[in-house]
């Protein structure tokens, strides 16, 4: 699993919102990908040409995407 995040995170640098990635509903310029049972959750910031990742997670429910900034 942590070869697979490394490699989505790696091809974030040059496509910031490939087309498995999903905004997040509430949450402006976040969006999140999933692997398997996981979710990569990142924020974009197009000024400053930035990708930062805020977490990778298991997805347990709604919780998953509380507490992210």
């Amino acid at each position: 699993m942590r070869q697979q995040v490394r490699r989505v995170v790696k091809a974030l640098a040059t496509e910031p919102r490939p087309k498995e990635a999903k905004e997040l509903r509430d949450l402006p310029h976040r969006y999140r990908i999933r692997l398997n049972a996981w979710r990569i959750i990142y924020r974009v910031d197009d000024e400053d040409q930035i990708v930062l990742i805020l977490t990778v997670r298991r997805k347990t429910g709604p919780e998953t995407y509380i507490n992210i900034e």
